[in-house]
């Protein structure tokens, strides 16, 4: 009987997606705590194996997958011809809005970024699988919702949103005191005049 170590090893370098834990206990076969926990057992064991090596077994929010370390991404990014896809940064804070904002419209993102956000950006986004309509707000309009999707945690390495970088404390702009105040300039222009 084959190590099921090397077997777990096996199917994940096969599979074209992450296999969640789930995925595994059904390719397997098993029905029973213990064998459950062997797999589980295997999998770090595997993830062990490839600890300072140039592939590694991560876990995204799809499950487990291995991949090539990021010090090793330019190297291999060369074997392809197509050109990665480059964000610009209408994009990127779109993107951004939605994961850290969501469930949120077009509207609330335009408010956010104070300028209008173009069709192609939200269309790229659905394109990509990044961001998907939940529903839609029960508001004049009917506006969609959006949010991100498991295939935008999977993409950028991540289990869960909450593993999103946490937003910088900004102040409150109501409490920023202006270094000129506008009517006191005006004031002090009119003093000048009279």
């Amino acid at each position: 009987m084959k190590n099921l170590k090397d077997r777990v090893e096996a199917i994940l370098f096969s599979a074209n997606r992450p296999l969640s834990l789930n995925n595994l206990i059904d390719l397997f076969e098993v029905e029973d705590e213990e064998k459950k926990s062997k797999i589980i057992s295997a999998l770090f064991q595997v993830k062990k194996d490839y600890e300072g090596k140039a592939v590694e077994l991560i876990e995204v929010a799809s499950g487990y997958r291995f991949q090539i370390k990021q010090d090793f991404s330019e190297d291999v990014a060369k074997l392809w011809e197509v050109k990665p896809l480059k964000l610009s940064r209408a994009t990127l804070e779109t993107i951004s809005i939605i994961a850290y904002m969501q469930p949120v419209t077009r509207g609330d993102i335009e408010e956010i970024r104070g300028v209008s956000v173009a069709t192609s950006v939200v269309k790229l986004l659905i394109d990509q699988g990044w961001a998907k309509i939940k529903g839609y707000r029960d508001i004049p309009g009917r506006p969609a919702l959006f949010i991100t999707t498991q295939k935008f945690l999977d993409d950028f390495s991540l289990k869960s949103l909450s593993e999103l970088p946490e937003l910088p404390n900004l102040p409150d702009v109501l409490s920023i005191d202006p270094e000129l105040s506008l009517q006191n300039d005006v004031d002090a222009e009119r003093s000048k005049n009279i």
